[in-house]
């Protein structure tokens, strides 16, 4: 083995066996051990129509990080109390199959959160009331499932993109209600979209060590994070949501410089989305 193996051998058993010093070693030096710099973000691929036997459906790599969402649409009845409306719902999985940090069974408490949290979110995306295919009687139900393939860090990031995606690459068939029968009757062969009122750009920092801020952390850097704050701007470069969570103390000096971090990835996002 060459001198150049021989380090590289040396650096993966030192990261294996003391990962968390090894973060820092790099941390300190103002550099991150992928290479990216504190307020660099992975490179985002999306592609869109990736499930055939969906209505709508999108695939998103974050670096390594892979979220699949599809979106199956379904008629039912309208509730009593909004009923020019339709529905959407958003469930999130985290399963083993994506990270070993994952078990089978009950959702765990961070698909639990990042299903919650995506459900709010929807709710500035689209109209419900164009969902709706008769007042009182029949509408759409929309049920976007989003799949996380491979887990390395800011699923949450993912998975809001892979939702706007989705959402626009969504078809319902023309449907129109009979009266007499009370049946709904849907014109696969003639579809459109459900007009999206405005896209929705996620970016996630991350407080490592109580010390730095990075963004788009990966699996290595978020299992040392003490805090993270995601930031959420819409099509009109609005603040839509800002989301903090753990116990670290981020101060408003760099919660301002990550709105305006957040504000640069905006772009790169859309330039991806199209």
């Amino acid at each position: 083995m060459g001198e150049t193996g021989q380090v590289t051998f040396a650096m993966q058993t030192f990261e294996r066996i003391h990962p968390v010093e090894f973060q820092r070693r790099f941390l300190s030096q103002s550099t991150r051990h992928s290479g990216r710099e504190f307020m660099q973000f992975r490179t985002l691929q999306i592609i869109k129509g990736a499930i055939s036997t969906a209505q709508g459906s999108a695939t998103v790599r974050l670096g390594n990080t892979t979220v699949v969402c599809g979106i199956k649409a379904e008629v039912c009845e309208p509730d009593v109390k909004r009923p020019t409306s339709g529905y959407l719902t958003t469930n999130v999985e985290l399963s083993p199959m994506c990270s070993a940090r994952f078990r089978p069974g009950a959702p765990s408490d961070e698909a639990q959160v990042a299903s919650e949290h995506i459900h709010r979110l929807s709710t500035h995306l689209i109209d419900l009331t164009h969902l709706c295919i008769e007042s009182g009687r029949a509408a759409w139900s929309l049920s976007a499932d989003i799949v996380c393939l491979k887990h390395d860090g800011n699923v949450l990031d993912a998975a809001v993109i892979a939702l706007v995606a989705a959402l626009e690459d969504l078809q319902l068939p023309r449907a129109e209600f009979d009266s007499a029968t009370g049946m709904v009757s849907a014109e696969r062969t003639m579809c459109s979209g459900v007009e999206v009122k405005k896209r929705l750009f996620p970016a996630t920092f991350t407080l490592v060590d109580d010390v730095y801020v990075v963004a788009d952390a990966d699996d290595a850097e978020e299992q040392m994070a003490t805090a993270s704050l995601l930031v959420v701007i819409n099509g009109d470069g609005k603040l839509v949501n800002v989301w903090k969570r753990g116990s670290g103390v981020i101060s408003k000096e760099t919660i301002e410089q990550c709105v305006q971090a957040a504000r640069v990835r905006m772009v790169e996002i859309a330039k991806a989305i199209e």
